[in-house]
Order: C-alpha cells, then sequence, then structure tokens
C-alpha cells in the first residue's frame, strides 16, 4: 500500500507569497474550526481571507488540499492535547478510571470537531489518494505518553504492554470510539456505546 502523502503547497521565494500562503492556511483552519463542511469552499475562503477568487486560483493548486491541511492540523492538536492528558494521569487511579476519561474525552472532542468534517477529509481524501497504509497513524502520538502512564502507576491494575500492542490496541481504540461517527452508525455518541468501547478497552488493556 502507498504512505499518505504530506499536504504540500508551492514553494515560494517572495515573501509576499509566503504571507498569501500563511494567511490562506489560517483562514482554512479557522473555517474548519467552525465544523461546518458546507462552507469548505473557495468562495467562504476568499472572504474570509480577504483575497481575490483569482488570488486562491493562483497560490494554491488544489482548494480541497488547503482543508485537507487544516483538517489535519485540528486533528493533530486534539491528539497531541489527548497525548498530554495521558502523560499527566494521576498514578493513584485505576485502568478502568483511565479508559473511561480516556472514551469521554474522546466523545468530547469528535462532538466539537462534528463527524460531517471526519466524513469530508474521509470521503473526498481517500477518493484522491487511496486509504493509505498509514492513513490511522496519526493516534500513534498517544502509545509512548500511554506506556509511560503504565510504568508510573501505582494500582497494579494496568496490563504491560510492548510497543507494538499499544500501536495496535489504540488503533482499535480507532475502530471502536471513533468509527462510528464517521460512517453515521446510528449507535454513535450513545451512552451504549460508550460502555461498549469502555468495557472492550477495558479488556485490552487491564490486568
Amino acid at each position: 500500500m502507498n504512505r499518505k502523502p504530506e499536504i504540500a503547497f508551492t514553494e515560494s521565494q517572495q515573501d509576499r507569497s509566503k504571507k498569501t500562503l500563511a494567511d490562506l492556511q489560517e483562514a482554512a483552519y479557522e473555517i474548519v474550526r467552525q465544523a461546518d463542511p458546507k462552507i469548505f469552499t473557495s468562495r467562504a475562503l476568499a472572504k474570509k481571507s480577504g483575497y481575490s477568487l483569482g488570488t486562491l486560483t493562483r497560490r494554491l493548486s488544489s482548494i480541497e488540499n488547503i482543508f485537507f491541511w487544516a483538517i489535519e492540523r485540528g486533528r493533530e492538536s486534539k491528539f497531541l492535547e489527548m497525548a498530554e492528558n495521558i502523560s499527566t494521569f494521576d498514578p493513584n487511579l485505576s485502568v478502568h478510571h483511565f479508559v473511561e476519561t480516556f472514551v469521554d474525552k474522546a466523545f468530547a472532542s469528535i462532538g466539537e470537531v462534528n463527524p460531517r468534517v471526519m466524513q469530508f477529509y474521509e470521503e473526498r481524501f481517500t477518493k484522491t489518494h487511496g486509504l493509505t497504509a498509514d492513513y490511522y497513524d496519526y493516534v500513534d502520538v498517544v502509545n509512548e505518553p500511554y506506556l509511560l502512564a503504565c510504568q508510573r502507576n501505582q494500582t497494579n491494575t494496568f496490563r504491560e504492554l510492548s510497543k507494538n500492542e499499544a500501536r495496535f490496541i489504540f488503533k482499535a481504540a480507532l475502530t471502536l470510539i471513533e468509527r462510528p461517527f464517521t460512517s453515521g452508525d446510528p449507535l454513535a455518541g450513545t451512552e451504549e456505546h460508550r460502555q461498549i468501547a469502555i468495557n472492550a478497552l477495558t479488556g485490552l488493556l487491564a490486568k
């Protein structure tokens, strides 16, 4: 399988052109934060950034790519925040408490993003690039903080994992938590969904 391509933009040596790109990226990020794919358009980007449609066409090879970039930036920020939360998890709390906190924060984060944004990215990105081998690697940022949190924990409830086990388990967590939202499953976000995720992850992570 192919590797996931980096979202890149045409390089420029001119300061003015660099500023234009930075302004367009920031405008795209602000639009994505509104969590409504209906406004992921060139007109919305032109209005938000203050640049003309002609400037957008000249500076960007693809309007869609800048929204992909903005979605990836937001997703990276969310997972870095999750990794930070894991790294500061209270070592006197049990694995069940950890899993409940992890699932609840993930649900809250998805609610802020809006599943329709996730659907937009997945449908459009995979249509162009396919489902690349490293498509779900964005979750890997939580692996190391989790392994360190296990080592510090004092409750004797966390199962010792290898790096590869942690990598596989947190990708499985995406299936349990995120995929129902992305696929539009009617169970997504319900208490039943929450309990399924908590019970399954506790089974994978607990002694």
